[in-house]
């Protein structure tokens, strides 16, 4: 607008002496401007997080021994179940029959992924111990200290008193991805990688694939206290 009333195009939107807004006026504008970006950037309500009905008392959960979650190949195994069914299925685009190379590329990358989510299940183990539970490598049939944690360069290690919410996804019966969320990293580095995308902002959260069997870490850090967010029903979610 400026450079147009400079060109006298726009003398119709300059403000006249009498339209001409003092300090004042111009200050309370910018406050309620200032307010209203506030309302729209509040964080979203939080579900409380909640011990399990299912945990120990405190003084048993001391004595619980140390527990290595076993692993589950399942993910790998499904990984590799669909790349026959997708050099099979897949429709070909040529006169003799021969595989597309749109299943070509999906059979391969199911099967390189399905090779991944196998070492993967085959070298890490989650170790519920005292008063955390910690991610180890398992090599030549000894727990070893895995590297720095790559989102938060932090050990991977965590205690139970510091989680406020875990869960699967898309469900417990079909834990394609395990997900918790901690306040024990600095909170400096809560917005890095995806992380970033977390509205709520009250913790850093972690993925990783269900390469481990979930009952028995879900059992675990029940029996242990470990807190989380109660998943409402439809029902009580269309009464919310």
């Amino acid at each position: 607008v400026l450079l147009l009333s400079i060109l006298g195009v726009s003398a119709g939107f300059v403000l006249q002496p009498s339209q001409t807004l003092h300090s004042s006026a111009l200050n309370y504008r910018n406050q309620k401007n200032e307010q209203q970006n506030f309302v729209e950037m509040k964080k979203p309500a939080s579900t409380p997080s909640v011990v399990s009905p299912n945990a120990l008392p405190v003084g048993q959960r001391k004595n619980l021994k140390d527990v290595v979650v076993p692993p589950d190949y399942w993910l790998t195994w499904t990984m590799m179940a669909l790349v026959p069914m997708i050099m099979w299925y897949h429709p070909s685009y040529y006169e003799d029959g021969s595989m597309s190379l749109i299943a070509l590329a999906g059979a391969s990358f199911h099967l390189i992924f399905g090779r991944f989510m196998w070492v993967q299940t085959d070298r890490v183990r989650c170790v519920f111990e005292k008063d955390s539970f910690e991610f180890y490598n398992l090599k030549n049939g000894e727990l070893q200290q895995k590297p720095q944690n790559y989102v938060a360069d932090t050990r991977n290690r965590w205690k139970y008193d510091s989680i406020v919410n875990y869960g699967f996804f898309p469900s417990e019966d079909f834990p394609v991805i395990c997900y918790f969320k901690e306040t024990e990293t600095p909170e400096w580095k809560w917005d890095r990688w995806f992380a970033a995308f977390d509205s709520y902002g009250n913790g850093q959260p972690h993925f990783f694939p269900g390469i481990c069997h979930v009952k028995t870490f879900k059992e675990q850090m029940e029996l242990r206290g470990v807190k989380s967010k109660p998943i409402p029903t439809l029902m009580e979610a269309q009464k919310e």
